[in-house]
């Protein structure tokens, strides 16, 4: 028991170090998590955006295509 406290007193920089880059990782995983759900939800109101413009489009060809009957 004795040799873990000293490893852990000699290595206690590096236990800190690791330890923050995990914590740090889990940080990114959450902020990659999220950035993953923004990009879903602009790309979702992308596709209806572009929905709305043809349904646009094919009404405005209506409209055209009865004036000049």
């Amino acid at each position: 028991m004795n040799s873990v406290i000293q490893f852990v007193k000699a290595n206690a920089v590096l236990l800190a170090l690791v330890a923050v880059i995990l914590f740090q990782q889990s940080e990114l995983k959450e902020i990659e998590r999220t950035l993953n759900y923004i990009y879903s939800a602009v790309q979702t109101n992308n596709d209806d955006i572009q929905a709305t413009k043809e349904e646009v489009w094919a009404v405005s060809d209506l409209i055209v295509a009865v004036y000049e009957e």
